[in-house]
């Protein structure tokens, strides 16, 4: 039995896409990926998957399938061309390796294919099975009348090279043993449940798909942001259309729903557990590495199609302050959290709620402002006193509370907490104006939740520092502009 010529061509572009699905992928988990490409023109004979890098050398594929297990790659395949007038894969090969190798960036080129290699041949029982590259050493020293020898001797004849060529070409060769497409769709749904993809069949079938438009709509080389704007298009996020952003900081804990997006800042942390990592090490790091760790993970969301971000994670108020500042409102975002067993989202409707002053006091010692978000409990006295042991250059500090006394059941809903935040930023923003203050510390005792919406919130504001709560006081940690 065999298939028909266009059923035999379309299952190897099917194959040829299972690997592309699965590469598309990978770039998702992988930074130092630059882009993807089916058919790339500039890939010569090894355009069927291409992977540029930014560190690593650049991966060129060339992706042969066979539909039956008794094809094999041999010198006769491997020699002969398809037509009289064409060349054989060989010279293809070869050609391609040399036009690599005149542009002098790193690169490798690998032969992958679910055929499998003449055991019989002998030089491709040189055919090494942890690098899957052929042995040149054990080539080049085959004697000139050994079965390896006379075949090494054939090689370099019909690529008109000589024996040192061949061997240089041959080291940047790997041969690939494919596994079946199955195989592939099994290795991408792994990433795919690893970068917060769906990863049902369905959505295996949407991928390879994706990857086949790629081909017929000229797309060329996929960026990870383009990649990352179509897999939300096509409806591939794991989370309903919403993106997952898990920031580890005091703790690493699993996540329902994998993370589109990660930090992980636990290493920073003095301390052994969740209850002990209250302080960086190095305060510098604050501004050093955390800053540009959230700056960087809110890049990658903006990659994606969709402005609707879950944050998961273990982390104290600063933190969540400052990842609802870097993904705003004023951008578009829409943010969500877990609040005990809720979920508290940014587009909850409002309810009629305002921040309540529960304290505006002069303090006298610059032009700078104080913000106190008393929710939980009221941490005014504990700022003032801190305030003036630091020595800070604070003229008026502003505490801010609900409408009852602060207290553990003080915020009722996500509609409510919402409200208070924006409410609490114009009365914050009146009194930056007021007193014209340069810079503001902020200090927080609320809900996580509600201390992501706030930061959501905080546009057209001073400079702003937030406050990590210690025992004995407060001590700085971001500065946000």
């Amino acid at each position: 039995m065999s298939l028909a010529p266009r059923a035999a061509a379309i299952r190897g572009d099917d194959y040829q896409h299972a690997v592309g699905w699965y590469w598309a992928c990978q770039a998702l988990d992988d930074p130092d990926v630059i882009s993807v490409s089916i058919e790339d023109a500039a890939g010569g004979h090894f355009d069927d998957v291409v992977v540029r890098r930014k560190q690593g050398p650049d991966q060129y594929w060339q992706v042969k399938s066979s539909n039956y297990g008794s094809a094999v790659i041999d010198e006769d395949w491997l020699l002969t061309s398809v037509t009289s007038s064409g060349r054989s894969p060989l010279q293809h090969f070869y050609a391609t390796w040399r036009q690599m190798r005149d542009v002098g960036n790193p690169f490798e080129l690998a032969l992958l294919t679910n055929r499998g290699f003449d055991p019989a041949d002998a030089v491709l029982q040189l055919r090494d099975l942890k690098t899957e590259k052929i042995n040149v050493a054990a080539l080049t020293a085959a004697g000139p009348r050994s079965h390896a020898g006379r075949e090494r001797q054939r090689w370099a004849s019909h690529l008109g090279v000589d024996v040192g060529e061949l061997a240089g070409f041959l080291r940047s060769l790997s041969w690939k043993s494919g596994a079946a497409e199955s195989s592939w769709d099994q290795q991408a749904r792994h990433l795919m449940r690893l970068t917060g993809l769906r990863s049902d069949d369905d959505a295996v079938t949407v991928g390879k798909s994706m990857v086949r438009s790629w081909v017929t709509d000229g797309a060329g080389p996929m960026s990870r942001d383009d990649i990352r704007r179509a897999v939300a298009k096509a409806g591939l996020l794991a989370r309903n259309g919403t993106l997952v952003l898990a920031v580890h900081a005091i703790d690493r804990q699993p996540t329902a729903t994998p993370p589109n997006v990660e930090i992980d800042l636990v290493g920073l942390y003095d301390g052994t557990d969740a209850f002990t990592r209250v302080q960086l090490r190095d305060p510098a790091d604050w501004n050093a590495k955390v800053a540009p760790a959230i700056r960087n993970a809110a890049q990658d969301l903006e990659a994606y199609a969709t402005r609707r971000v879950h944050v998961t994670g273990s982390m104290r108020l600063p933190l969540w302050f400052a990842i609802g500042r870097a993904l705003p409102d004023v951008r578009g975002w829409v943010l969500s959290a877990d609040q005990r067993t809720e979920e508290w989202s940014t587009e909850a409707a409002l309810e009629d709620v305002t921040a309540r002053i529960l304290t505006q006091a002069s303090i006298g010692r610059g032009p700078e402002l104080a913000i106190v978000v008393s929710i939980t409990h009221d941490i005014a006295e504990d700022v003032t006193r801190y305030i003036g042991e630091a020595g800070l250059p604070v003229g008026t500090l502003l505490a801010l509370g609900p409408q009852s006394d602060p207290g553990n059941r003080a915020v009722s809903s996500a509609g409510w907490a919402v409200a208070w935040a924006r409410s609490a930023r114009e009365q914050a923003r009146r009194a930056a104006a007021s007193v014209g203050a340069t810079h503001a510390h902020l200090y927080l005792a609320a809900p996580a939740a509600l201390a992501m919406m706030l930061g959501h919130q905080w546009n057209l504001m001073p400079p702003t520092t937030v406050y990590e709560h210690l025992r004995t006081g407060y001590a700085p940690t971001l500065s946000l502009p």
